[in-house]
């Protein structure tokens, strides 16, 4: 199976023991680079979604009334080994965060003692680009402490792993609506996770004008142009599938035209 472009650089970081943060799009892949890292090498992969909500509690784990502490996932993996994947770190709350500062001397002070990290631990977090909270709810931009704890590795949309996922036909309509999207200006982003959505539809036959509305941003503008190009695409993709002599003719137009010839 394809992997992403830099999937290499990823594991190598891990792998050496160094904290990752990976920043990207929504639906980039940050958090199936992380894990297909996990499997590789054969640790357990443990998540936890980061929120204005998430408590110190959830993170170090607390003592009950009757005095008993509770482990939490994080001190388990801390513990015992394994890859834990902070998503979303940039939705959690700026003070909470401050929690995972020591874990670069090796140590974290849980509520019931000080715990030596495991040889094994492996610190991932993922986030949305740090220059466009503007169309993210909820998250806010990293202080500077807390993104030196981390090697920032940037994980665009990868358009060969994209390739190996979807089919020619929706590539291509992908494609279309990414160049439309940014010829009027829209904010919203056509991800990779899109488009495999676009594929699942497609194959159950779920393409609806509501669907291509959300896909295009609510955008009637992007909408009626996307319509407009699709119906003009080639009915096939590859010469050896032409049934006639116009279908050849449309396919030979469609790209001496995307060629620019």
């Amino acid at each position: 199976m394809t992997k992403h472009h830099k999937y290499g650089e990823v594991k190598t970081l891990i792998d050496a023991g160094q904290p990752v943060l990976l920043t990207g799009e929504a639906g980039s892949g940050k958090t199936t680079v992380a894990k297909s890292v996990a499997e590789e090498n054969g640790m357990q992969f443990r998540s936890m979604s980061m929120t204005r909500q998430t408590t110190l509690g959830h993170i170090l784990g607390f003592m009950s009334v009757n005095g008993t502490y509770v482990k939490s996932i994080f001190r388990t993996c801390f513990e015992e080994g394994g890859m834990m994947l902070l998503d979303e770190i940039d939705a959690g709350d700026a003070n909470v965060l401050l929690a995972f500062n020591t874990i670069e001397n090796g140590y974290v002070t849980f509520p019931d003692a000080l715990v030596e990290c495991h040889p094994d631990f492996r610190f991932v977090a993922t986030a949305n680009p740090q220059d466009q909270h503007n169309f993210y709810t909820g998250r806010s931009r990293l202080d500077g402490a807390t993104l030196d704890r981390f090697d920032t590795i940037d994980i665009d949309r990868d358009d060969d792993l994209e390739k190996s996922l979807v089919d020619e036909d929706t590539h291509k309509r992908m494609q279309l609506l990414r160049k439309l999207m940014s010829d009027n200006n829209a904010s919203k982003v056509v991800s990779m996770r899109d488009a495999l959505r676009y594929q699942k539809r497609k194959e159950l036959n779920l393409i609806t004008s509501n669907f291509l509305y959300r896909l295009a941003g609510q955008n009637d503008l992007v909408l009626e142009q996307y319509v407009k190009e699709v119906g003009a695409m080639p009915k096939h993709q590859n010469q050896s599938e032409c049934v006639t002599f116009d279908e050849l003719f449309n396919l030979i137009k469609a790209r001496t035209k995307q060629n620019g010839e």
